[in-house]
């Protein structure tokens, strides 16, 4: 038998970060204020779990007592509300909401969300419509900010934010891959987020499905140390919410093979939110 080649972890280089969107810096950002209660969930690996891992946080700080908007601004893909199970439920959609003056209200837009475990959900579904227009982005997440105590945003991979602006000084949630290749994407990510001034994201390790006996997957202290980041916790697989998932059941518990991960985000969000905190 061959001996086993040891993992190199790859070194990163970061490229130079954008400073606007097709030279448009109308957009802008969030103000303090909407920044202070948006937290905005991505992961550099396609399929790592962001949408079920960013669903159960707000469904936990719900179970906490915190008014949360779960916001679908994956505008590639989408589809939050089907992976809940809610797609039949009435509401708005990103591609209904109309805001002809650039301007709405946070509490008429909660009252017009579909809900999901008392967890207001604005999804994205490109399969109806075309993407919204940035400032409507703004708009939505500027008033639904004001509304809630936290707003947990899915924008799917780090990248989305050349595209989402508004979102960059937000607080961050990087979900990384435990393999090399997972960790090299998420350093990279890392590094990139904090070039464009953002803080230092939260970083979530994920073990990927279908790895038999754990091979190829590098330990939690490791890839600590390859980001230059401590994990806030390790996500395993949930073969029984993955199943869920796939037969349109939604996420029916927090599981014990997320559930650290998710106190442990939930912790530093309330964390952030101060006295906010009821």
């Amino acid at each position: 038998m061959r001996a086993r080649k040891p993992m190199t972890m790859p070194r990163v280089v970061c490229p130079s970060p954008v400073s606007s969107v097709d030279g448009n810096q109308s957009i802008g950002t969030l103000t303090h204020a909407g920044c202070r209660n948006t937290v905005v969930f991505s992961s550099a690996s396609g399929g790592a779990g962001t949408s079920v891992f960013a669903a159960m946080v707000a469904w936990r700080l719900a179970q906490r007592k915190l008014q949360c908007a779960l916001v679908d601004c994956d505008f590639a893909a989408g589809g939050i509300d089907v992976l809940l199970g809610i797609e039949n439920e009435p509401g708005l959609r990103f591609q209904t909401v109309d805001i002809p003056l650039g301007k709405t209200e946070g509490a008429a837009l909660n009252g017009e969300l579909p809900q999901w475990e008392r967890v207001g959900v604005l999804a994205s579904q490109p399969w109806n419509g075309s993407d919204p227009e940035p400032w409507t982005v703004s708009a939505v997440l500027e008033a639904l900010a004001q509304a809630n105590d936290v707003v947990v945003v899915d924008i799917g991979a780090p990248s989305a934010l050349h595209s989402l602006p508004m979102l960059r000084q937000c607080r961050q949630v990087v979900l990384a891959e435990l393999t090399v290749l997972g960790l090299a994407r998420a350093r990279a990510a890392r590094a990139m987020m904090i070039r464009q001034g953002e803080s230092r994201p939260i970083m979530v390790g994920v073990v990927p499905r279908g790895l038999s006996r754990r091979g190829g997957v590098v330990d939690a202290h490791e890839a600590s140390e390859y980001l230059h980041e401590e994990l806030a916790g390790v996500v395993a697989p949930d073969r029984g919410l993955h199943g869920d998932v796939l037969e349109g059941l939604g996420i029916r518990a927090i599981g014990k093979s997320s559930r650290k991960a998710v106190d442990a985000v939930v912790g530093v969000i309330e964390t952030g939110l101060g006295g906010d905190v009821p």
